[in-house]
């Protein structure tokens, strides 16, 4: 066993990793909010900035492609500068850019303040579990950043919760003219309220210290002891022993010999500290990682980012539907005002929700199933449990093609979601096990960056193309998680 597990088993788990856990999941809760939440906010803003389908559609992309676009820079900047300092400046960056666009009054402003704003977003969005994964030894990290990703969950039913309050209840309706043309109503505060989360995790972060082992990595041995000696003390009450210092400086040395330093330029070091990831012996395991994040992402997120607005538009269908299936449902032109075609802005132009409740069942039944993930890595291997919930993910999605109870109809989607959401978390986990420390950040950050990349290519094509081909579509989908069952062989699982 490494030296740094053996004192970490000895230390134990307590309350430092309860602590990290909450902080860092309020951090992926912020995540989550500001990419899925634009399912809310961007349908409720069609009025006010006169966007049409196509722009709504790639605004729901937007933030996708900003946190493409810059996972890479973050995860370099946090394998050089560290963890905590990363997640403390992304935060507040994205807290104010995330702020600024609820202030914006075209199309063209907001789309560009939400791309920007996910730029920062990037930085949390997979510095959270590399940071909490080097609390804990390789025995119980799989099932603590598991345990983390259940906020995710968490935010699934605070979105619609807000939403409820600011968007489909009466409690809450005002328009005041602020400056010029722009009007503040409920879907720019809740975009405001929607920063909370981050706001909490940054004043619990300036409680936790820089990650151990990255200060064991970069040579740090006082900093690193000292906050070795804290985490003993908050866990145990008592101090390191002299046996258990000797295991640290044993792995500080191991650590220092493959950190590596070069002369290179940014671009050529940034470039040269991901070389390893694509050779042997990660090369395999590392680009088969990749492309299961792509299909998840796609799926849960790609997907999951309309599941608002679809579950919306069912609920307000008009007349008789018994019969019917979720397709017919959402795109044959027989109920009027709501189902004609987008060319028409009147159509597009409807801001209005019935109830989140649908929204709330999907965030329910993520909070349950990373719990029950939780629990059975305890007992049954990883690899059980990715390829049943792969394909588990696929039946459903073929039943929603051809279901016509509203019920199963619901379930249909909401499990051909989740399934998919919380493997993420799992292989995100694996992952974090397999690479080293010094790679470990930009292992994490291109790898969640394939799964944005999946979520932005979902979101623009269900905008695009799904009223289409609506079948044909969710087919496709739903063959997505056996192309990535059949990869379980190559992963680190």
């Amino acid at each position: 066993m490494e030296h740094f597990d053996i004192v970490m088993e000895e230390i134990g788990f307590g309350s430092v990793h309860l602590f990290a856990t909450v902080a860092l999941g309020l951090v992926q809760m912020l995540t989550i909010h500001e990419t899925m939440g634009m399912g809310v906010i961007g349908p409720a803003a069609v009025c006010d900035l006169k966007m049409n389908q196509p722009q709504l559609a790639s605004l729901m992309g937007a933030g996708f492609m900003g946190i493409i676009c810059s996972s890479y820079f973050w995860g370099y900047i946090t394998d050089k500068k560290g963890r905590r300092w990363t997640l403390l400046r992304t935060i507040v960056l994205s807290n104010l850019c995330s702020v600024a666009s609820m202030f914006t009054i075209s199309f063209t402003s907001f789309f560009v303040m939400r791309f920007i704003t996910c730029i920062f977003v990037a930085g949390p969005s997979f510095v959270a579990p590399t940071y909490l994964s080097e609390f804990c030894s390789n025995r119980i990290l799989a099932r603590t950043v598991t345990h983390m990703y259940m906020f995710t969950g968490f935010a699934m039913l605070s979105v619609p919760a807000w939403a409820t309050l600011f968007l489909s209840s009466n409690l809450i309706e005002f328009e005041v003219e602020l400056v010029g043309t722009l009007t503040l109503r409920p879907w720019r505060v809740l975009g405001c309220i929607y920063i909370l989360p981050g706001v909490f995790a940054f004043c619990l972060l300036l409680i936790l210290p820089e990650s151990p082992k990255f200060l064991f990595m970069i040579g740090d041995t006082k900093r690193g002891l000292a906050t070795m000696e804290w985490i003993s003390r908050k866990n145990t009450g008592k101090s390191l022993t002299e046996e258990q210092v000797d295991h640290l400086l044993s792995y500080q040395e191991n650590a220092q010999v493959r950190r590596s330093k070069g002369s290179h330029n940014f671009l050529r070091s940034m470039l040269n500290d991901a070389m390893p990831l694509v050779r042997k012996p990660f090369v395999g395991y590392f680009l088969c990682v990749c492309l299961v994040m792509f299909i998840l992402g796609l799926l849960a997120n790609g997907l999951g980012i309309w599941y608002t607005a679809m579950r919306n538009r069912c609920n307000m269908r008009q007349g008789n539907t018994k019969g019917m299936s979720f397709c017919r449902l959402l795109f044959v032109p027989e109920t009027g005002l709501l189902l004609e075609t987008e060319a028409d802005f009147e159509a597009v132009c409807n801001d209005s929700f019935k109830g989140f409740n649908d929204s709330f069942i999907l965030g329910i039944v993520y909070v349950v199933m990373y719990n029950f993930c939780w629990l059975s890595l305890f007992q049954v291997h990883r690899k059980v449990m990715f390829v049943f919930s792969l394909m588990a993910s696929t039946t459903f999605g073929i039943l929603l093609i051809f279901v016509t109870n509203t019920w199963i109809q619901l379930f249909s989607l909401v499990f051909l979601l989740s399934f998919p959401g919380v493997i993420v978390g799992l292989l995100g986990g694996s992952l974090l096990g397999f690479v080293p420390t010094f790679m470990r950040a930009k292992a994490m950050c291109i790898v969640l960056m394939w799964c944005r990349c999946g979520a932005a290519v979902g979101a623009v094509l269900v905008g695009f193309n799904m009223q289409f081909s609506c079948e044909m579509f969710l087919l496709a989908i739903a063959i997505l998680p056996l192309i990535a069952a059949c990869m379980e062989g190559y992963l680190p699982l």
